[in-house]
């Protein structure tokens, strides 16, 4: 198994910063505590790069963020940690290794997610029909292909300095920090499937009856999840885990 600990110097960065960096130990990425900050900073990352990327085929800005609260975008995070787990069980990771672990990893991981937000909640977050060689319209060739790319560039590059920043942490707050922020994103993800679950009830004409119900309506109504999740169609009619 490959370790992905041997990183570059920061050569651009400050000389305090790199004797600062250089002296911490680096995390190794295939730990629980540097896959959960490479899943944190992958979605913050990856969200902002979408924002600014699809400003111009849009025309105009659009929330793209995948939970209810704080600027996280999970697949980018979930996709980070895939590839680095698929990038650290290449025995010999040569490029071509790399490309097609990730290629294959990543298009999984897109049309497990797409199948799983069209039949549980009615949700088309993207939709690959009109491309050649798609897979039931939640991957396609073009899309793996990408991830493949993506995934050289992640570990060749980016996953480097990942590890350097997570390294910058302070002892005395790493622990604090992790746990703090772990209990976070949990909430935010359970209120987030939720949230999801009553808007889609709504959406297929059923009365909030319970208090659950009531409270998100009243807090996590129509209109907050229309603008909160902009990029996301939701249609009832089409799930089927719910029947």
């Amino acid at each position: 198994m490959v370790r992905l600990t041997n990183t570059p110097t920061l050569h651009t960065a400050s000389p305090a910063v790199r004797e600062r960096a250089a002296s911490r130990p680096l995390p190794k990425a295939t730990s629980l505590y540097g896959l959960f900050w490479i899943f944190v900073l992958a979605s913050v990352i990856g969200l902002v790069i979408e924002t600014l990327v699809s400003y111009p085929i849009d025309g105009v800005w659009k929330d793209r963020a995948g939970l209810v609260w704080g600027p996280f975008s999970p697949i980018y995070g979930v996709g980070a940690v895939l590839m680095t787990l698929a990038v650290g069980r290449v025995r010999t990771p040569t490029c071509p290794r790399i490309f097609g672990a990730c290629m294959l990893v990543g298009a999984g991981f897109e049309f497990v997610a797409g199948w799983f937000f069209k039949h549980a909640f009615g949700i088309v977050a993207w939709d690959y029909s009109s491309q050649p060689f798609n897979l039931m319209g939640h991957t396609c060739l073009g899309i793996a292909i990408c991830w493949g790319v993506l995934g050289l560039i992640w570990a060749k590059a980016l996953l480097p300095l990942v590890l350097r920043a997570i390294a910058l942490i302070p002892d005395n707050v790493r622990t604090l920090a992790s746990t703090g922020l772990a209990l976070f994103l949990a909430v935010d993800v359970a209120v987030t499937l939720v949230a999801f679950d009553c808007w889609y009830a709504r959406l297929d004409g059923q009365q909030p009856d319970t208090r659950i119900e009531q409270y998100f309506e009243a807090n996590f109504g129509n209109d907050f999840m229309a603008e909160r999740f902009q990029t996301m169609s939701l249609y009832p009619e089409i799930a089927s885990l719910q029947e």
